[in-house]
């Protein structure tokens, strides 16, 4: 179980990241959350907020469970919060009708939930349990609650307000240049196609790197213990160990000590720090975390480091991006070796969609002097210090576009 205290007014959203607002915290208020993602932390009584990158909307740990106080259920949609009792004894699902297991309830156990759905009760701790067709399993009601007050827009978000330190990938962005690795389709080394996968129904869309001026995959990389600890932050045990499976492409194969290939996954934006040719052909070196590093933080929703933190996806042979496995979200550090070749990482930069030079103007005669990067929102600052949404996963906003696709949502 996660305790933490709001240091600033927070807005309670319905899923990290997300656009639809459930509620506000008060600063300097106690909060209980179930899970963290990535700083946003998932409150025991519904709805997600954010912590910040660096904890400074909210300063929370680990604590064990015994150590939180009960916690009285909260409104559900509409106001209302429906009171049951288990008949039976019940297994918690992660969707109504889902087959992932979550915990089991007891019977003759009182539960709360803040919404039905043909007689599935979704838990205010989390969870759906199915109530029986006639309630044979779980006897229930709606019982009133409060209307909430209306709930005024967070000014801060989107986007957050700009630190007063710019963390070391926003610093390096804005002296270099942002791209996007381009989709098999699109890419000169794939003939504009989806690369032959054989009898498999998908590929792991990687994309190589030299450690020099050559289109040939470079040496490898070594899995360091702090790259292993910060994977697992990003993902969790669960989908750490996945990610590690040979087949899944990071790592092909296996050595000792553990070593991954010096690769990443398409569609992910990456900084650019110079050019160079060699042989009639132009290269990027492309900026990356040091795998010796035991400070990196930060997570892809973070403000700039999706340039560091890259989403995993496969192409099928009708160029369809997917997920992990059954839809899983896995995120992997894009990182280099900084004793081989200081470090770089070269690739062919017809390989790469370079994004508009900055500062730039939008149709409207807005200028924009910098790029900052939320996740799948893609703002443009102007130079009053005010931001525009240029992308998110519904689309393009302005006329500013790329015509590289995004990473599966």
């Amino acid at each position: 179980m996660i305790k933490g205290k709001t240091l600033t007014k927070r807005t309670i959203f319905d899923k990290p990241g997300g656009q639809k607002t459930l509620g506000r915290i008060e600063a300097n208020v106690e909060i209980i959350a179930s899970e963290n993602k990535y700083q946003w932390l998932h409150l025991v009584n519904g709805g997600w907020v954010s912590a910040g990158p660096a904890q400074q909307y909210i300063k929370w740990q680990v604590v064990p469970d015994s150590d939180v106080p009960p916690q009285p259920p909260s409104p559900g949609a509409g106001g209302v919060i429906i009171k049951g009792r288990t008949l039976a004894k019940r297994y918690i699902f992660d969707r109504p009708g889902g087959h992932k297991a979550l915990g089991i309830i007891e019977a003759n156990v009182e539960i709360y939930a803040s919404e039905n759905q043909f007689q599935w009760l979704h838990l205010v701790d989390g969870g759906w349990v199915s109530a029986g067709p006639a309630q044979q399993y779980i006897k229930w009601q709606v019982m009133p609650a409060e209307t909430p007050p209306p709930v005024d827009p967070d000014p801060d978000i989107p986007p957050p307000p700009q630190p007063d330190v710019p963390n070391p990938v926003t610093e390096v962005k804005r002296m270099g240049r942002i791209a996007t690795l381009l989709v098999d389709w699109q890419n000169p080394k794939w003939d504009f196609a989806p690369r032959d996968v054989g009898p498999l129904n998908a590929y792991p869309q990687t994309v190589t790197f030299s450690h020099v001026c050559d289109y040939r995959k470079g040496t490898r990389i070594p899995l360091t213990d702090p790259i292993l600890k910060y994977l697992k932050t990003l993902n969790g045990e669960r989908i750490t160990e996945q990610i590690l499976i040979p087949s899944t492409g990071w790592i092909n194969n296996p050595t000792v000590p553990p070593t991954v290939e010096r690769i990443t996954w398409a569609a992910n934006h990456v900084i650019v720090k110079e050019t160079r040719v060699e042989a009639g052909i132009e290269y990027s070196n492309i900026h990356a975390s040091n795998c010796y590093a035991t400070d990196l933080s930060g997570a892809f929703l973070d403000k700039d480091m999706r340039l560091v933190v890259h989403k995993f996806n496969a192409v099928t042979k009708k160029s369809a991006i997917i997920k992990l496995g059954s839809a899983i979200d896995c995120y992997t550090p894009f990182m280099t070796d900084p004793d081989v070749m200081n470090g770089d990482m070269w690739i062919r930069s017809d390989y790469l969609e370079l994004w508009h030079p900055l500062p730039f103007a939008l149709a409207d005669g807005t200028e924009i002097v910098e790029y900052e990067l939320y996740g799948h929102k893609i703002f443009g600052r102007r130079a009053d210090g005010s931001a525009v949404l240029l992308r998110d996963p519904q689309g393009f906003k302005t006329n500013w576009h790329i015509n590289s696709p995004d990473v599966p949502v």
